[in-house]
């Protein structure tokens, strides 16, 4: 288009800009590290009664190479979500979608995907601050399809929003009920403060400890995960 053009009402084109781009990816990278770090020291809480004998009289004492080795694990963490924050950052700031002559049309740093109207099967919206809405293609000869998500926040996400809405109805996805919210959450905080008493009570071998801790560890990874 030439100066002092605009572009025809059925274009709709999306950014999400810098500044909205890295506070999502910064949420995105405190969520992950949060989600990795979290069993990791309910483990690091239980570990020394697993090693002792079961009781506090008992327990063991972690040597320096303990310590060690959960620091570097950390410091992993930590840099694990400085690169994903970094990568996120890049590209969701490349990102570009617009709506034009019936096709949904994403841009990123190394792809473009389109989906043509006629081929959306499914528009979903996800609730939350990084949730959006999600552009979901027919199956293709392959069995696969396409699949566009556009983040929440980003200029014109609104107008962009109400176009496929003309497209398709908008599903909503389902979310967790409160009381189920509530549960997990009654469930980690049991875990992470009760558990290390139930097992001095009721941990009377090592082998029982272990597989305490192991059970407590995949639950708490499963539910912080699901978070």
């Amino acid at each position: 288009m030439g100066p002092g053009q605009r572009a025809p009402e059925s274009v709709v084109r999306y950014e999400l800009g810098g500044v909205a781009a890295r506070r999502r990816a910064a949420a995105s990278a405190a969520i992950g590290a949060c989600t990795a770090i979290a069993p990791l020291l309910l483990a690091v809480e239980l570990l020394p009664r697993v090693a002792g004998d079961g009781t506090r009289q008992g327990a063991w004492s972690p040597p320096f190479g303990f310590w060690a080795v959960a620091a570097a694990i950390g410091a992993l963490i930590v840099v694990r979500a400085g690169v994903q924050y970094t990568s996120a950052r890049r590209r969701l700031g490349a990102l570009r979608i617009a709506i034009e002559d019936d096709c949904l049309v994403a841009e990123s740093l190394s792809d473009k995907l389109t989906i043509p109207r006629a081929r959306v099967s499914r528009v979903v919206e996800i609730d939350g601050a990084l949730g959006g809405v999600r552009v979901e293609s027919q199956p293709d000869l392959s069995g696969g399809g396409v699949v566009i998500s556009v983040p929440r926040g980003g200029n014109n996400f609104g107008e962009l929003r109400a176009a496929l809405e003309r497209w398709r109805s908008i599903e909503r996805r389902p979310r967790l009920g409160v009381g189920v919210r509530l549960l997990f959450g009654i469930g980690v905080v049991t875990a992470i403060f009760f558990l290390p008493f139930l097992l001095d009570d009721f941990a009377r071998t090592k082998a029982v400890a272990a597989i305490l801790v192991l059970l407590a560890w995949g639950v708490t990874r499963w539910t912080m995960r699901g978070r």
